[in-house]
């Protein structure tokens, strides 16, 4: 898979993740390159829709939201396909 690919793949993801309207963010792990985040959740707040983030390395939990989110140029970890 291509670079070009995979970004578009992660895009589409979080994507689909943020219109879906999951609050539990399972397995939904996303990076700048250098931290790890986890999405906790979707919450409403009185400026829209906020995004649950832990830092996976300080175990912070911080809101962020969703616009913000796409700015931060964050993209979605996808796991490495299995290999025979």
């Amino acid at each position: 898979m291509s670079s070009s690919d995979q970004i578009a793949t992660a895009r589409a993801a979080l994507d689909s993740y943020l219109a879906s309207g999951a609050n539990d963010g399972a397995g939904l792990y996303l990076t700048n390159e250098v931290f790890l985040y986890r999405v906790i959740g979707i919450v409403a707040s009185d400026i829209g829709e906020i995004v649950e983030l832990e830092d996976c390395y300080s175990l912070d939990v911080v809101r962020v939201p969703i616009p913000a989110l796409h700015q931060r140029r964050l993209r979605v970890v996808i796991a490495a396909p299995v290999r025979d």
